[in-house]
């Protein structure tokens, strides 16, 4: 097992950087806030080639003076996951060309490539993961996680608004 383990390990770390180059997202210029996000435990599902969790998420202004609640699922679309116990919170920077504050406009589907590998700790690489119609990227951070797992592939995030 411990063989099989950090062979992926490996792997992952090897091949996330090709993904990088293969999903270049055009970032727009200006950091407007922070998206914090927190994946839910025990609502994933994991097909080996494709994963799905649901996540909350926080979107804190530059100025600290706004803040906007999300909610969606993050995932592998195609690549590899496997996970054992994971528990996964998420920071974005939030770059956009233009934002008004108040209209949720981060909601919608974002994609990119990210590749990341956990043994107590998380490791990875990610690219910015941009929204599809290319108004808005997402910056990962920090990533910070427990558990055993790697994951790489092309990632998705979908996001709406929380009227909590």
């Amino acid at each position: 097992m411990n063989r099989l383990m950090t062979g992926l390990y490996v792997f992952i770390l090897l091949i996330s950087p090709w993904y990088a180059l293969a999903a270049h997202t055009e970032v727009p210029k200006h950091i407007i806030g922070t998206l914090k996000c927190k994946v839910l435990p025990h609502t994933g599902l994991n097909l080996l080639i494709h994963s799905s969790k649901e996540i909350r998420c926080e979107f804190v202004s530059q100025d600290k003076r706004f803040v906007e609640h999300y909610k969606g699922e993050t995932g592998i679309k195609f690549g590899i996951d496997i996970g054992f116990g994971k528990h996964e919170n998420i920071i974005y920077s939030v770059l956009a060309r233009d934002f008004s504050q108040g209209k949720h406009q981060l909601a919608g589907k974002y994609s990119g490539a990210s590749g990341s590998a956990t043994l107590g700790f998380t490791a990875g690489n990610s690219v910015p993961i941009g929204k599809d119609d290319k108004s808005i990227s997402l910056q990962p951070t920090q990533v910070t996680g427990s558990g055993t797992g790697a994951a790489a592939g092309l990632s998705y995030l979908y996001l709406e608004a929380d009227n909590k």
